[in-house]
């Protein structure tokens, strides 16, 4: 626990809650000091739908291609269905989750992504009015946010990762938790625990940091630059998860805005 009354921002993606028992253990978590806002991804279940409507799923450097069939159907699973569903699941378990969107009580301002001309409708954060997370989180609620935003009046894709990652900055967080699939940053086979700023760069340029990592690394550096302190990149792993994390004592890797310090004495 952070033990500082500042919100954690926590993203949830890829197969990280499909357990029986993962959405109790993830609400059991979820009353701590400041609050915690969910940002939730969905590509796996969009690609499922992607594939049932004869879409071929396509990707540019870890990230979606959304071409107009595309983007309706990303926005009625993540806005819609994914959504609702982990709302619904918390809510049966005492949390009270409130489902929103990026586009909700305008919450962000958006550019289009600087690869829009490869991404299509992909949209990147420009600046968070954190004013309505800060008013649920103060009753005690749980935002639970999807990846949809707008430019314009346009419906437009947003990555998790990215979209956390703003966030947490604009909240005055300390920690941004990016669960998922991965286990952690993986190099040469095995699990990078720490991670501190000056190696990013070099990591980055690593041909094995590709597919779904490369936009979760991207994200920690713009979080950490925006002053979050440290980012957990992990799967989920059992009761007590994001406790320990956040305490420095669970799996995965974290990323760190300054190197920690040797004990002395």
């Amino acid at each position: 626990m952070t033990g500082t009354g500042a919100a954690v921002v926590v993203k949830i993606g890829g197969r990280a809650l499909e357990g029986t028992h993962a959405p109790a253990e993830l609400a059991a978590e979820l009353a701590r000091p400041g609050g915690v806002v969910l940002v939730h991804g969905g590509g796996i279940e969009v690609s499922a739908w992607c594939a049932r409507m004869g879409i071929a799923p396509a990707f540019a450097d870890g990230l979606r291609v959304t071409d107009a069939q595309t983007l309706e159907v990303v926005t009625a699973v993540l806005a819609g269905l994914a959504n609702s569903r982990l709302v619904a699941q918390l809510r049966a378990r005492g949390v009270d989750a409130v489902g929103l969107s990026a586009l909700d009580g305008g919450l962000t301002t958006l550019d289009p992504h600087p690869d829009a001309a490869r991404l299509g409708a992909v949209g990147r954060v420009r600046g968070v009015d954190p004013s309505l997370l800060d008013t649920l989180l103060a009753q005690g609620r749980v935002p639970v946010l999807a990846s949809i935003g707008a430019i314009a009046g346009e419906l437009v894709n947003l990555n998790a990762d990215d979209f956390a990652a703003a966030l947490a900055p604009a909240l005055g967080a300390r920690d941004l938790v990016l669960l998922s699939d991965a286990p952690g940053l993986l190099l040469d086979g095995a699990v990078v625990p720490w991670l501190p700023p000056g190696a990013l760069a070099r990591t980055l340029a690593r041909p094995e940091v590709r597919d779904g990592m490369r936009p979760k690394l991207v994200a920690a550096r713009a979080a950490l630059e925006g002053g979050v302190e440290r980012v957990h990149i992990a799967s989920w792993t059992g009761p007590g998860t994001l406790t320990r994390l956040l305490a420095g004592e669970g799996a995965g890797t974290t990323l760190i805005a300054a190197a920690p310090q040797a004990a002395h004495g």
